[in-house]
């Protein structure tokens, strides 16, 4: 069985939209990183607005393992309001929980979520994400929409692992605490 991993890059202020603030960290080290998590997975899972954006932006990169592997993966996209999605993806019909976590049961290797949003708060409220990697990066950005702020309750979650990178950007692996 495979683990939903969820990747979100966060301002130190907890803004959670890297619209610029976030590329410069974007290194080779954080290329690594990523590299070896989507290589790692069996498929991509992303909710609407993230594929709209990597939907419009990977098919033009210049070729390269990640951007290969980003292209070339299978994606989800849970979307209420995406009638069919290109790149390698399909829009995932009906309730997002059972299917998840029917894709978690199907799957071997990992799932990979970028972005954090409302699927994030079906997918916590539901136990369906075994390790969130947050990338803390160092700019201190307060307006915006920042992780979890629709969820209910307080989740436990334990840290898993700490580790600051050559950047300033620091990757903390949090592992929900089981009720």
């Amino acid at each position: 069985m495979g683990k939903l991993i969820e990747i979100t890059h966060v301002s130190v202020g907890g803004q959670i939209d890297p619209v610029d603030w976030a590329f410069p960290y974007l290194d080779d080290e954080h290329v690594a990183y990523v590299t070896e998590r989507v290589l790692a997975a069996d498929a991509l899972l992303l909710g609407r607005r993230t594929y709209e954006g990597l939907s419009a932006a990977y098919p033009a990169m210049q070729p390269r393992p990640f951007v290969d592997r980003m292209n070339a993966i299978p994606k989800y996209v849970a979307s209420r309001t995406l009638p069919s999605a290109g790149w390698n993806a399909t829009v995932i019909g009906g309730e997002v929980a059972p299917f998840v976590a029917d894709l978690k049961v199907r799957h071997d290797r990992n799932l990979v979520k970028y972005g954090n949003g409302s699927l994030d708060v079906t997918l916590m409220a539901h136990g369906l994400i075994d390790e969130i990697h947050v990338l803390l990066t160092p700019v201190a950005v307060g307006k915006g929409r920042h992780m979890f702020e629709e969820l209910e309750g307080a989740p436990r979650l334990s840290l898993a692992e700490a580790r600051p990178l050559r950047s300033g950007v620091v990757l903390l692996v949090y592992k929900p605490i089981g009720e």
